[in-house]
């Protein structure tokens, strides 16, 4: 076993952990007697203790209130492909923010009207929770705000009173809208999923404000939503070209890829015969051939501003109820008229 000086300074958790080489949450659920460690694992970390002249650093301090240094961030199951760009930076983020300041971080994956895997972080004690996405009715808002859990919703929540961090969707597509309205693309097919997330009402909300702005009207023949298969986005895809739009705009990079490739595959030109843009980008977008213009999104900043709002609520501090960062429209080669 590692040994420190007696008295020499503060032993924090991560020091323990590190020494007896467990976890942090380990330490803390020995420290505090809260959560599920097996009694050699906490005799150990006692006799740490206790042989060290173990000093309560702040965040051991916490433990006396039954802290956990554990958050939790929800993802949902129909997003759980760590492969998607946005989940992937905001993963990364949160972590980042996480680790910094001594928290551990639980990957939880809920099904869309799921409660009970949230139900069970509530029972085995987290100190908050992030939200990765927010539905309409969402049945996890009235769970956590009734079990008085400390959380952030990522997204735009219905309920104003929740604690979010958001980008502003419904500006950044109202901006590429209008911008490919102006450019001539009169007739736009939108390309979308399930509007149970908030995230797509945004996308949607903001299409229809460029419409009416630029005085134009929606053809409602060129709407396809609910788009929850790929079955479904192939049909998507081959009615819109049936239907003769000048742009066919995708709510999502994966489904703009798919739409380029089913163009690719039926002898489609972009820009040439048609155009083609996203209301989210990624680096496959600005990397295609061509190169898709898009609204840019910054996931990293997403993660890392949701988990600094959770550490400051836990620490007592009051922060903005809602929080709204920047967009970027990048116009790109699928759009040249």
């Amino acid at each position: 076993m590692a040994r420190l000086p007696k008295n020499d300074k503060v032993v924090d958790i991560g020091t323990i952990a590190a020494a007896l080489g467990v976890s942090k949450t380990t330490v803390s659920r020995a420290i505090s007697g809260n959560g599920r460690v097996g009694a050699a694992t906490r005799q150990r970390v006692q006799d740490y203790v206790k042989e060290h002249n173990y000093t309560p650093s702040v965040m051991a301090r916490g433990l006396a209130m039954r802290c956990s240094y554990n958050i939790s961030l929800v993802i949902s199951k129909q997003f759980s492909d760590f492969e998607m760009p946005f989940l992937r930076k905001t993963m990364r983020s949160v972590y980042q923010v996480a680790e910094d300041c001594d928290y551990d971080v639980l990957l939880t994956l809920v099904g869309e009207n799921e409660t009970r895997p949230v139900e069970r972080l509530l029972d085995n004690r987290k100190d908050g929770l992030i939200l990765t996405r927010t539905l309409e009715r969402d049945p996890l808002i009235p769970l956590l705000k009734s079990r008085k859990l400390p959380f952030v919703a990522i997204g735009r929540p219905e309920d104003p009173t929740v604690m979010s961090v958001d980008h502003d969707q419904i500006g950044g597509c109202r901006e590429l809208t209008s911008l490919l309205l102006m450019k001539g693309m009169k007739r736009i097919a939108l390309l979308g999923g399930t509007m149970l997330y908030t995230v797509n009402m945004s996308r949607l909300e903001g299409f229809k404000q460029a419409y009416d702005m630029m005085d134009q009207k929606i053809d409602e023949s060129l709407l396809f939503l609910e788009l929850e298969t790929d079955d479904l986005r192939m049909q998507a895809v081959s009615q819109a070209l049936e239907r003769k739009p000048d742009c066919i705009l995708c709510m999502d990079d994966r489904l703009t890829l798919l739409a380029m490739n089913m163009l690719k595959q039926q002898g489609v030109r972009v820009p040439q015969d048609i155009r083609v843009a996203s209301l989210y980008d990624s680096s496959a977008l600005a990397e295609s051939s061509p190169a898709i213009t898009a609204v840019q999104f910054d996931a990293y900043a997403l993660g890392r501003k949701a988990t600094q709002q959770l550490l400051q609520v836990l620490k007592g501090r009051e922060v903005e109820t809602r929080v709204e960062l920047g967009y970027q429209v990048s116009m790109r080669e699928s759009t040249k008229t």
